[in-house]
């Protein structure tokens, strides 16, 4: 039988442990990813697209621009945090040393370029395009040039199923908001 004292027991061991392997992560965040060059990138992944999105934002629609793009930076993020949870991929690098690791991407990269194609494409035609002419981008382009500059490694994942995520998750949210 379980009692109470051998779930306080576990819980109380697991916590220690989560705690050793934050602190060892920390440690190794700070000695070995950063300021480094790759580093910077992600600096530059994070401020960039927002600095874009400023000019270009259409300032009439900014709140349904912003809720579209919110409901993005939520389904990114859930879905990156799972994909590093069953380890189809990893990031190497970590803007900052917490879960998401994933954050210039997360919350700017991709959120940033389905705002601006959500604004400017109204029409499901021409939207559906620009979709898939930025998860091709995306997928085949940006995510192999991530890979190679080592800011992610995919273990169990293909750049085929990014592609099918950009379109599915870019329909998905647009359909939802206009309906």
């Amino acid at each position: 039988m379980i009692s109470i004292d051998n779930i306080f027991e576990n819980f109380n061991e697991i916590r220690f442990l989560e705690d050793k392997l934050y602190l060892l992560e920390l440690n190794d965040w700070l000695k070995n990813e950063f300021l480094t060059w790759e580093w910077w990138i992600l600096v530059c992944f994070l401020v960039v697209p927002w600095v874009i999105w400023a000019k270009l934002v259409k300032r009439d629609k900014i709140l349904e621009i912003l809720l579209f793009g919110t409901i993005i930076i939520i389904t990114t993020t859930l879905l990156d945090v799972v994909g590093l949870q069953y380890r189809f991929w990893d990031y190497p690098i970590a803007f900052l040393p917490i879960i998401p690791k994933a954050i210039p991407f997360d919350f700017s990269m991709i959120p940033v370029a389905y705002m601006l194609l959500y604004q400017y494409f109204r029409t499901w035609k021409f939207f559906i395009t620009a979709l898939i002419i930025m998860a091709l981008t995306y997928a085949f382009i940006g995510e192999p040039f991530c890979e190679w500059v080592e800011l992610v490694y995919y273990l169990e994942w293909r750049y085929s199923y990014s592609f099918i995520y950009y379109i599915i998750v870019g329909i998905g949210t647009r359909a939802l908001l206009l309906n």
